[in-house]
């Protein structure tokens, strides 16, 4: 049996989920040269679907808190996938 890994696994360095949407967190720090350090944070919002739901619940049924927790950043870009 082939096993498919979901997108919003795929090089993640934090998935949440909210009511509308599965989201995927993957941080980098960025270092300019004149401004100070900062978090930035590129998110992909998944749009929830059931399939979606269920690779999500059985990725992540071992979570105390099932839905995950935003990690803080300084900057955020967002991409939405339907």
């Amino acid at each position: 049996m082939k096993k498919i890994i979901p997108d919003f696994i795929i090089d993640a360095d934090n998935v949440y989920r909210t009511r509308r949407y599965i989201i995927k967190q993957v941080l980098s720090l960025e270092t300019p040269a004149i401004e100070d350090n900062g978090i930035m944070s590129y998110d992909t919002f998944y749009k929830r679907t059931p399939t979606r739901d269920k690779q999500y619940e059985l990725i992540f049924s071992d979570r105390k808190r099932v839905n995950g927790k935003r990690l803080p950043s300084t900057m955020y870009s967002r991409k939405y996938i339907d």
